[in-house]
């Protein structure tokens, strides 16, 4: 079967023990781990804090791929494990999905790839339009449709599962991984988050000459540089200047770079940063599936390139920090679930910052809904306008823009129903922690779709807050223990105290990039709209033309579209960069 890909996915082959191919790819030497005790054998593709002879000990011990738990769980990084036991093979990726698998049968044999287009070279993929409905919805689609693939003949690996496949050829997903209980004070879970942490940028950095960061000037990426300083290897940092001149970022980033001397630091400004909006007629992403963003695409390419050229091949981002120190409306609702006058304080600080009113505020403290209730509800109010800052639930409300189709709105409508009459049970049994694995798995999306650019320079983008064994050591911090009034991720900062400065770690404001957005949507309005005239969605029925175009008449459009166009406009570049070979299901 392996015969017929394209020889661009057949540069490398591991073999079975019985000399079959078994594993078939391109990947940097550098990439793989690969080790073999009698008849089993174990591969680790990715960042692993690891060596061949600790997995080699490891593995002599395992007697089922079940038992391949305790590799997991001893080993730091991202990666995907692939490993072959007793005839049986076990494939996964990572708990964000930052390393994802996908599977498909080839006749009557089940077929795993990190990559759709893999599989799009073993059987025809016809395009599942209520699924491509869904990435229309405001954030995310909603947990578990968010697992979905937009291809019929695709079965993306469930959240928390690995692939077991056995000597005939089929396949079945299995359960791993349960997230921990909140129950370690910040004493104890700071230490152990500070080694979690700092084994995930040693998986990345600990062997590398050159290793690039972002330095935004952000707690996030700011602790990442200061981490990777201390491995030995030359660091090389870019950020990009903010446009808006009341940003607080840059005057942290230029004295952590002062603070970073034997660092390279490269700054892009207005004048040599790609737009937002640079790549939204693009035909060439060449990705997957629908991406999470589009406005930062070049931007990302040129992050590559630049960081390609001074010798770097892992990328550090802060992607993730800011979920695992999530305390928003469901943090707020486990505080109160748990004791309604200890949640007191925190309830009331949200509802002066947020202007919630009463009954907003009663439905913070009151039990959510079962979550597939929940669902069945959401479903019902897809068209209501958003009200961003006062939803509550176990997820952000799902919202479908107003210019999309009455079929697209009947389409989503229908999944989410028949969807939650099958009762599906939420990642985690707190509210709080769904959501924190619900961003989580976002950020995951993010990574793997930044790598498709990456990889074209040579360039892994790597997001140390999403591995593993970080997550899971946020998720076990008690609930009381993560909201300090007045600071801002009180467990990092007390993970990284002396390694990180005090300036970063104490950091209670944010900026964002709200003007850059603005600038580079108002450049590329032109673009925006030639892409409505010719909108792929709007010819499968999924929008409408005419709403669509309202949306991108003004330059300063409804600020509660802004989302909404970035994920309309991705999907338009997206179905632009699909192969003939590809495309949606007869009708």
């Amino acid at each position: 079967m392996s015969a017929r890909l394209p020889e661009e996915y057949r540069k490398n082959t591991i073999r079975h023990h019985s000399g079959r191919p078994w594993l078939v790819g391109n990947w940097p030497a550098d990439a793989a781990v690969c080790v073999q005790a009698g008849p089993s054998k174990l591969v680790l593709f990715g960042a692993a804090h690891t060596t061949e002879p600790e997995l080699l000990a490891l593995l002599g011990k395992v007697r089922t791929v079940r038992e391949l738990d305790r590799i997991v769980d001893r080993t730091e990084g991202s990666f995907h494990l692939v490993a072959s036991v007793d005839g049986f093979v076990r494939a996964q990726g990572s708990l964000s999905g930052a390393r994802e698998l996908f599977s498909t049968s080839c006749a009557g044999i089940t077929v795993a790839a990190n990559r759709l287009s893999a599989l799009g070279e073993l059987r025809r993929l016809t395009l599942a339009e209520d699924q491509l409905a869904m990435h229309l919805l405001a954030f995310t689609p909603p947990w578990p449709l968010s697992e979905r693939s937009v291809w019929r003949e695709v079965d993306s690996l469930p959240f928390a599962h690995y692939l077991s496949l056995r000597p005939d050829g089929t396949a079945e997903p299995v359960r791993w991984w349960t997230p921990p209980e909140p129950e370690l004070p910040v004493d104890a879970a700071a230490p152990e988050f500070r080694k979690a942490l700092v084994a995930a940028v040693a998986a990345r950095a600990g062997t590398s000459p050159v290793i690039g960061a972002d330095l935004s000037g952000g707690m996030d990426s700011t602790s990442l540089c200061f981490l990777a300083a201390g491995q030995g290897g030359r660091l090389v940092t870019i950020r990009r200047r903010l446009m808006d001149p009341m940003n607080c970022d840059d005057s942290v980033a230029d004295r952590a770079a002062a603070d970073l001397p034997g660092a390279e630091h490269i700054v892009l400004d207005k004048d040599t940063a790609s737009p937002y909006y640079d790549s939204v007629d693009r035909d060439d992403l060449a990705v997957d599936e629908p991406p999470p963003f589009i406005a930062m695409t070049s931007h990302m390419e040129d992050v590559a390139r630049i960081m390609a050229s001074h010798g770097v091949t892992r990328h550090l981002q802060g992607h993730g920090s800011d979920e695992l120190a999530a305390t928003g409306t469901t943090h707020a609702n486990a505080m109160a679930q748990r004791s309604l006058l200890g949640s007191l304080g925190m309830v009331r600080a949200m509802r002066a910052r947020r202007r919630w009113s009463l009954a907003t505020t009663l439905r913070v403290v009151r039990a959510f809904p079962p979550y597939a209730e929940w669902l069945h509800r959401s479903a019902d109010a897809l068209l209501s306008p958003p009200e961003i800052e006062s939803e509550v639930g176990w997820e952000p409300a799902p919202r479908l823009p107003p210019w999309a189709s009455r079929e697209a709105a009947a389409l989503v409508q229908e999944t989410m129903r028949a969807t939650a009459a099958e009762n599906p049970q939420p990642m985690s049994s707190i509210p709080a922690h769904h959501e924190i694995l619900r961003c989580i798995r976002l950020n995951g999306w993010i990574v793997r779709f930044a790598n498709t650019f990456g990889e074209r320079s040579g360039v892994s983008f790597e997001a140390p807050f999403l591995d593993d064994r970080v997550v899971e050591t946020a998720l076990s911090v008690r609930l009381e223990d993560r909201y300090v009034a007045g600071r801002h991720k009180p467990v990092l900062a007390a993970a990284l105290r002396g390694t990180v400065p005090d300036y970063v770690l104490d950091r209670t404001t944010k900026s964002h990039f709200t003007r850059d957005t603005y600038e580079g949507r108002k450049r590329n309005l032109p673009r925006m709209r030639e892409i409505c005239e010719e909108s792929r969605l709007a010819d499968l029925g999924l929008i409408g033309r005419e709403g669509f175009r309202r949306a991108l008449s003004g330059i300063m459009p409804d600020p509660m579209h802004i989302g909404p166009l970035e994920k309309t406009m991705a999907c338009e570049a997206w179905l632009r960069s699909l192969p003939t070979k590809v495309g949606p299901k007869p009708r």
